[in-house]
Order: C-alpha cells, then structure tokens, then sequence
C-alpha cells in the first residue's frame, strides 16, 4: 500500500468518524451533494488582539467532494442555510469555510 493510498484511507476514516451528516451547497453553477460535512458553531479566530469566539459557522469537506467554493454561496445542512463568507484553511485534502447562519 503506497502512502497515498493510506493518506487517503486515513482521511475517509477521519471523517466517517467525526461528519456531522451530508449537505448541499448551492452556487450560481447549480446544486452540488456534499455526502459528509463537519460543522462546528462559533469559532474561534485569530486576530491582531489574540484569539476571538465569533457567530460563525465552519463548515469543512473533503476536497474532492466539492472542488471550490465562493463566497456568498450557500451550505444547505440539517434544514438550515450557511452562506459562505471566507475560506478558513484548506490543506489540500480538507477545505473549512467560515459562513453566517442565514436567518429566517
């Protein structure tokens, strides 16, 4: 087994472990399905008077589920809307993006 392939097991694993469910996420290009998702509400974020909760969501995926998003995009997860705002970290294998919870 090469150590692409183990990465790669590893990462499907790591997720099949820590995913919150599957979403969608909607662009002027159409609908895309997002089987596995991670959400974690109010994040923390580093900023020049040191670190700082927020009211925001991240979202993370892996990346070869969904090869890009943009901003105002929308997540669609759990019945609720995300609107995507910034990309927080991507490290080739997982994206997060910090969105907003849209209010209805």
């Amino acid at each position: 087994m090469s150590w692409a392939s183990m990465r790669d097991r590893m990462n499907r694993v790591s997720m099949r472990a820590l995913n919150d469910g599957p979403a969608c996420y909607q662009d002027a290009s159409g609908m895309h399905d997002v089987p596995e998702v991670m959400v974690d509400f109010n994040i923390a974020r580093t900023g020049p008077e040191g670190v700082f909760l927020t009211e925001q969501t991240g979202i993370t995926y892996r990346k070869p589920e969904l090869c890009a998003v943009v901003r105002g995009g929308v997540f669609i997860f759990d019945n609720r809307r995300f609107t995507v705002e910034e990309e927080i970290a991507d490290d080739g294998l997982f994206v997060t993006v910090a969105c907003m919870e849209q209010r209805r």
